[in-house]
C-alpha cells in the first residue's frame, strides 16, 4: 500500500474502480487513508504546477543521465549510493520517488519533520536509509504514468497487466509515448531542483534499453550482475519480508517463485538483445563479487571506462565514506533444492553462460 501514497485522486479511483471487488475487507482502512491522500496530493499537485508549471516546461536536461542496471537484489542500490556520494551528480530521493507529483512544494514544507523521521532498516536487508537517500526512480515514473510492473505488486491479481511495462515491448506505441513523457516530466522536476547530472537507478530499466536510448541517445550505464542463484535467494526474501506487506490482496507464494524466474529470463532476453544500441564506451558491466572485494577499484574502473570526470574530487569522499562503516552483515540463506536450482538453471542459462557463473 505504502507504494501508492503518492498517487493523484483520479489515478487511485482508477486503480480501485478495477480492484475494489477483489479487495479483503481488512485493507478497507487502507482504503480510506488512500482516498484522502490521494485528494491532499491533488491540491498540492495543482499548486506545484500553478507555481513551477513554466519553470519545468522550460527546464532543459542539458547532460543525459547516468543509469545503473541491474536485477533486483543484485548490487543496484549499493551501487547507487556510492557513486550519488559524488557531488556532480543528483538523484531522486526517497521523498521525491514516493511524491513525484507534489515535491517541489511539499518536501520544503515538511523538511522540518522529516529530518526528525528516525532512520528505518529495510526489512528485506536491514540496509538503514532515510528520506534523503536515493530511491528508485521506478517509484515514482509507476505514480506519473500508471505503467509499471510494481503497481503489480500492490495489486497481484492483475500483475500480468503491469508486467507489460517491463520491457515497454509488449504496449502500444501511444503508450510508450505517454511514459517517455512523464519520464522526461519526472526528470525535468529533478534537474530543476537540484541542476545536476542526474545518476538513476531501476532494475525495470534494465529491461528497457531501447526505450531509454531513444529519449538519452548520449546516456551512459553501469550493468551490476550477480551470482544468479543468490540474486534468486535474495529476490525471494524481498518479495516475503517487502513486497507481501506493501500488498492489498493476497499473494501465492509459488506464484511469486514462478514470476520471478520467468520476469528474470525476460528482462535478460531484452537486455542481452538491446545492450547493443548503446553507443561504444558508454555501458560498463561489473559483478558484484568483484565490487565487493575492492570498491574504490571497482568505482575507479567505472569512471574510467565511461571516461567520467571528478574520480580524482571523488575518490576521496568515497573512500572516507568506506573506512566509516563497519562490516555489513549479509542475510544467509537455506540452499536451494535440486529441482528448483534445475529450474533456475535451465530458464537463466544464458545468464549463467554469458558472466560465466557456475551451475551448482
Amino acid at each position: 500500500m505504502d507504494t501508492l501514497i503518492g498517487l493523484k485522486f483520479k489515478d487511485w479511483f482508477t486503480l480501485y474502480r478495477h480492484s475494489f471487488l477483489h479487495l479483503p475487507f481488512s485493507q478497507y482502512s487502507n482504503v480510506f487513508k488512500l482516498t484522502f491522500l490521494s485528494i491532499r496530493n491533488s491540491i498540492y499537485a495543482y499548486k506545484e504546477v500553478e507555481q513551477f508549471g513554466q519553470q519545468i516546461a522550460q527546464t532543459k536536461i542539458d547532460k543525459p543521465p547516468l543509469f545503473i542496471l541491474g536485477h533486483w537484489r543484485s548490487g543496484t542500490t549499493l551501487l547507487h549510493k556510492l557513486i550519488a556520494m559524488d557531488p556532480q551528480f543528483a538523484y531522486p530521493n526517497v521523498y521525491e520517488v514516493y511524491n513525484p507529483w507534489t515535491f517541489l512544494v511539499t518536501e520544503q514544507l515538511l523538511k522540518n519533520r522529516l529530518e526528525k523521521l528516525p532512520p528505518e532498516k529495510r526489512p528485506m536487508d536491514n540496509v538503514v536509509i532515510s528520506y534523503k537517500d536515493p530511491a528508485e526512480d521506478e517509484f515514482a515514473l509507476s505514480l506519473l504514468s500508471l505503467k509499471s510492473p510494481l503497481i503489480g505488486w500492490a495489486f497481484p491479481l492483475h500483475e500480468t497487466y503491469f508486467d507489460r511495462y517491463l520491457t515497454m515491448h509488449n504496449i502500444s506505441e501511444q503508450e510508450r509515448k505517454e511514459w517517455k513523457r512523464y519520464f522526461v516530466y519526472f526528470l525535468r522536476k529533478l534537474t530543476l531542483m537540484y541542476n545536476k547530472q542526474l545518476v538513476l537507478k531501476s532494475p525495470h530499466h534494465t529491461a528497457r534499453v531501447k526505450t531509454l536510448t531513444e529519449v538519452f541517445p548520449d546516456a551512459k550505464f553501469v550493468h551490476i550482475i550477480r551470482d544468479p542463484y543468490r540474486t534468486f535467494q535474495s529476490t525471494m526474501n524481498l518479495y516475503r519480508n517487502t513486497v507481501a506487506k506493501l500488498s492489498m490482496q493476497r499473494r501465492d507464494e509459488n506464484q511469486d517463485l514462478e514470476a520471478i524466474i520467468q520476469r528474470y529470463k525476460i528482462m535478460y532476453d531484452f537486455y542481452l538483445e538491446e545492450r547493443r544500441l548503446i553507443k561504444p564506451g558508454h555501458l560498463v558491466e561489473i559483478r558484484f563479487e568483484d565490487l565487493e572485494k575492492d570498491f574504490l577499484k571497482g568505482l575507479a574502473g567505472i569512471y574510467e571506462q565511461l571516461n567520467l570526470d571528478g574520480w580524482q574530487q571523488f575518490e576521496p569522499i568515497l573512500k572516507k565514506y568506506l573506512e566509516s562503516q563497519a562490516r555489513y552483515r549479509k542475510n544467509e540463506y537455506p540452499e536451494l533444492s535440486e529441482s528448483l536450482k534445475q529450474k533456475i538453471n535451465t530458464a537463466w542459462r544464458k545468464t549463467f553462460e554469458e558472466w560465466e557463473y557456475s551451475f551448482h
